[in-house]
């Protein structure tokens, strides 16, 4: 026990040793927040047993990040085909009206990485936090990218279990099968250096994960996804939409801690105060 013990401590310390050198080493990269629409849902799809029936409209963002290594975009928001009120075209009028895709076309990730200086085919890397229709919708405007996603996300979105189909589009990855996938399991650094690390945070979904990001004057900022759509469910709301309750909250957890222990900022997926704020910022550095 006692060897077993010193083992996991000597482990410990130098996974904090390795982290100090990557902070230390890691490269200036900017982070910004895309505002790619609005989904408009019951509450209660959010907020499990508190506010059921309340209509309400939330924010679906994406996020730019540069990096020396290569442009890297976070989630792809509402296929395009939803935009200028085509919802009930693209998704059929059931799932609308359920889930109704509010979007401009200016406001789909194409237009909004245009008019934040870049064109799709200066993305080098699109990272999924999962395959629902709000997250993973124009994975079809970036063929040439590497997509890196949870392996066990993939088999998801392939074959969903029947209680979570509904938030999964097909025809939105149906022929993505021969893209560059980056196919990983738990947490992985995707540059090495770690600036970028994604985070396994399943719960929401089977291959649900989030994204911690290190900027030299911001600092650590969680991207949590869906793992936390509000502030709510990180003050203790179970999430409404989830494969597995157990884990979302242990995600929400995890998630927290993380942002404690390096004193780092928690954005949320759909909070709209959260997201008005931040895109008072158009940059963070």
């Amino acid at each position: 026990m006692m060897r077993k013990g010193w083992k996991e401590l000597m482990a410990a310390m130098a996974i904090s040793a390795g982290a100090a050198v990557h902070a230390a080493e890691a490269p200036d990269i900017k982070l910004m927040q895309l505002s790619v629409g609005k989904i408009e849902l019951d509450k209660g799809f959010m907020t499990a047993m508190v506010d059921v029936g309340t209509k309400i409209k939330i924010p679906v963002p994406a996020y730019v990040i540069q990096h020396p290594r290569g442009l890297v975009l976070f989630d792809t928001g509402m296929n395009q085909a939803t935009a200028d009120g085509n919802c009930a075209n693209y998704w059929g009028q059931g799932l609308c009206g359920a889930f109704n895709s509010i979007q401009g076309r200016d406001e789909v990730v194409d237009r909004q990485l245009k008019a934040a200086g870049f064109d799709v085919g200066d993305v080098k890397y699109v990272v999924y936090s999962h395959f629902h229709l709000d997250h993973a919708g124009n994975i079809k405007m970036f063929p040439n990218a590497k997509h890196v996603v949870q392996k066990a996300e993939l088999r998801a979105a392939w074959w969903p279990e029947k209680f979570q189909r509904a938030a999964y589009v097909m025809k939105d990855f149906d022929t993505t099968r021969d893209y560059d996938f980056i196919q990983v399991e738990g947490d992985f650094d995707l540059f090495g250096d770690g600036s970028i690390v994604l985070l396994d945070t399943k719960g929401h979904t089977q291959g649900h994960q989030s994204l911690q990001v290190k900027l030299k004057n911001t600092g650590m900022v969680l991207l949590a996804a869906d793992a936390i759509y509000t502030g709510e469910n990180e003050a203790g709301v179970i999430p409404g939409i989830t494969w597995n309750t157990n884990d979302s909250m242990r995600a929400i957890d995890r998630l927290k801690q993380i942002r404690d222990a390096n004193q780092g900022q928690l954005w949320y997926s759909h909070d709209a105060q959260q997201h008005a704020q931040n895109a008072k910022t158009k940059v963070f550095d």
